[in-house]
């Protein structure tokens, strides 16, 4: 538990931490400050006697992992020390009621879990460069872990002591952090890390302090919907997973090993008040609670206050309890992109930000980091409304502090992760009534690609950073709020590269001769909404894109016939400062006039350049490049009780074609009507 006298320690040590690179690489450090042993990880813990049980594990498995740790390759090890070994087994005596002497005497299952679950293969994580949040990739049993930062005493000639300690899973303390091998690193920790399989509901009942709310998620039956993980009738051919592809392609210039998705899970986020932060707005009991959704609610949806069934979506208290809940697993640094990413918008003008759909039906949910200067910390917001306002710098309506989310830290000795899902604790009452939909959510909806479905999120892959010459990519096969009309292609969300010009640092790419459709994110009022698609040209690379946009009642499918055109076809082969276009730099235009009038001209062509708000690794800003920009393909009449899909189709017979989608936006006419949106 972190305590208030180390608060001021712990916030200039996170300042530091949250500033640097989100580290699970493919490669090795490529800098001086680990130094090669010149060991294998199997050798390293084999000649230090501190880990004599754990290696006993690891030869006694009947996964044949020790060898893989003799091997080349890329793996990151937590060791359990032998004190930790002996506190496992005595947990597990008392667990299974049976007396378990020695390692020797543990069931085959039970050991290959033990060793499984400290293993992750395919990727280096060094934990001294990495923020709090979940790590990218699970581990060999298939569970996601957890970095978190906790403070110990120790003594000194000098006294009392404080300093930061990094835990996995809230447990385990990290006693040595990156010890190098050659075949990847070793992290030795004090604490076996659990592996007890809780759903994430599981983290709620078991907390008094978050009685409430899984209280609510009885009375609610949403607890059946948190039931779900493993989706049986997905399945990827074993030469298209991890270090065993096969699949090779060639995107954006480069050379990538397309790894596929193993199984597809269904993770869930859930922002939980505790019962103190309930009490705050008088809800002590369900009575009380129903009472304040319905008030919130029926102001919000008159037409469902009639609802009383708290099993229906449409009840006002279902739509409360359901709001808090998002279809994908993120840790607390994996919101808005990686740390680093996050350095590179342009925090004077906007923050980080994405948009998330809910498990309330046809609802937004806004996110944002915090990166202004008296903020170093970067702390987390749903639906804050700051700075920039609804697009722009110069806008003049409210501040809206917005919800905080409670880093892993702040949470204190809580159990955050299952093994389907995560819990954040967050500050106040989260509701999505009318001030935020009619007012915060107002604005220019901004969505990365890698938001748009739940599987890239919950794979790892969106923000996902790998590095070296043989650079490694996340294929997918039909990601849910996906769907095509074809088979000729393969989608994959590309990873950050050094020179990324990409927003938020990936994009998914599609190869071949797609036509594909996506869902889009709900709008949260009726009204005139502008869509637009980011632009990204490649001449030798990619093809022509025919837009297409459907809407349906929510829940229905698309008929085939459905699709509406969206103007003509976009030819992705040509740079914006074609003639059709207009593109001009803003350093060759003379004065501000000048570059509205631009803005202006292009605009009326259906083209905007790039947003300013972020930066390329090179300090530029995405508006100074010619290459890319933003497409507006429709302005029409949008109803947030409806579902739409935007569809594109490659028009060009070329096989290897290919197709940058980075990022969506959806404007609300009091936006695009109003001032040009160069940010």
């Amino acid at each position: 538990m972190i305590h208030k006298n180390v608060q001021a320690l712990l916030s200039a040590i996170l300042c530091l931490s949250l500033s640097t690179l989100t580290s699970c690489v493919d490669e090795q450090h490529p800098g001086t400050y680990y130094t090669f042993t010149g060991y294998s990880i199997a050798s390293r813990l084999e000649q230090n006697e501190d880990f004599s049980e754990f290696v006993k594990i690891l030869k006694l498995s009947s996964k044949h992992l020790w060898g893989s740790l003799q091997t080349y390759g890329k793996n990151t090890c937590f060791a359990p020390d032998n004190d930790a070994i002996e506190e496992f087994l005595k947990e597990r005596s008392a667990k299974d009621k049976v007396m378990y002497s020695s390692v020797e005497d543990l069931p085959v299952e039970l050991i290959d879990s033990l060793a499984e679950n400290h293993l992750v293969e395919d990727i280096t994580c060094y934990v001294g460069e990495m923020p709090e949040g979940a790590f990218s990739k699970v581990n060999r049993l298939d569970r996601y872990l957890l970095l978190n930062f906790d403070s110990i005493n120790y003594q000194t000639d000098n006294g009392i002591k404080t300093r930061l300690a990094r835990c996995v899973n809230k447990f385990s303390r990290i006693t040595i952090a990156d010890d190098t091998c050659e075949n990847g690193v070793i992290h030795a920790i004090d604490h076996c890390i659990d592996f007890s399989g809780n759903y994430v509901y599981d983290l709620i009942s078991s907390n008094p302090n978050t009685s409430l709310f899984y209280e609510a998620l009885k009375v609610t039956g949403l607890l059946n919907t948190l039931n779900e993980y493993y989706d049986a009738s997905y399945h990827v051919g074993q030469d298209s997973i991890g270090s065993r592809s096969r699949v090779e392609l060639h995107a954006s210039t480069r050379n990538y090993t397309l790894q596929f998705w193993e199984h597809r899970k269904t993770c869930f986020t859930i922002f939980v008040e505790t019962n103190q932060v309930f009490a705050q707005e008088g809800i002590t009991d369900m009575k009380s609670m129903a009472e304040y959704a319905k008030r919130k609610y029926d102001e919000t949806y008159p037409e469902d206050a009639d609802t009383i069934d708290p099993t229906s979506p449409h009840n006002s208290l279902n739509r409360f309890i359901s709001y808090h809940i998002l279809p994908e697993l993120m840790g607390y640094s994996n919101f808005n992109t990686r740390s680093d990413e996050i350095d590179y918008f342009s925090a004077k003008i906007t923050d980080p930000e994405d948009y998330f759909e809910t498990l309330a039906p046809n609802s937004l949910m806004r996110i944002s980091t915090d990166v202004t200067s008296d903020n170093p910390q970067k702390r987390v917001y749903i639906n804050r409304q700051g700075k920039e306002g609804n697009g722009s710098t110069v806008f003049k309506g409210s501040f809206e502090p917005g919800i905080e989310i409670l880093s892993p830290s702040a949470m204190g000795d809580v159990e955050q992760i299952a093994m389907n899902g995560i819990i954040h604790y967050i500050d106040k009452v989260l509701v999505y009534d009318k001030n935020v939909r009619e007012n915060i959510l107002d604005r220019r909806l901004r969505i990365d690609a890698g938001t748009l479905s739940p599987d890239f999120i919950t794979s790892g892959a969106r923000g996902a950073y790998t590095g070296g010459d043989n650079k490694k990519s996340i294929g997918f096969k039909d990601p849910k709020h996906y769907y095509s009309y074809s088979t000729s292609y393969k989608i994959h969300l590309r990873p950050v590269e050094e020179s990324t010009n990409t927003y938020e640092g990936d994009a998914v790419d599609i190869e071949g001769m797609f036509d594909i459709y996506v869902k889009l994110p709900p709008v949260p009022h009726d009204g005139t909404w502008q869509l637009r698609v980011s632009f990204r040209a490649l001449e030798d690379f990619c093809g022509i894109a025919q837009y297409y946009m459907a809407c349906v009642p929510h829940g229905q499918t698309v008929p085939r016939d459905g699709w509406s055109p969206l103007g003509l076809p976009c030819d992705l082969r040509v740079n914006l400062d074609d003639a059709s276009v207009g593109w001009i730099s803003d350093d060759d235009l003379d004065s501000d006039d000048d570059i509205d009038a631009l803005d202006k001209s292009m605009k009326n062509r259906g083209w905007m350049k790039g947003p300013d708000s972020q930066m390329t690794q090179n300090s530029r800003s995405h508006r100074a490049e010619n290459h890319q920009g933003r497409c507006i393909i429709s302005t029409e009449y949008m109803k947030a009780n409806m579902d739409y899909y935007l569809r594109f189709k490659q028009l060009l017979d070329k096989e290897d074609a290919q197709y940058c989608f980075d990022y969506i936006e959806l404007v609300p006419k009091t936006v695009y009507d109003n001032y040009e949106d160069k940010h």
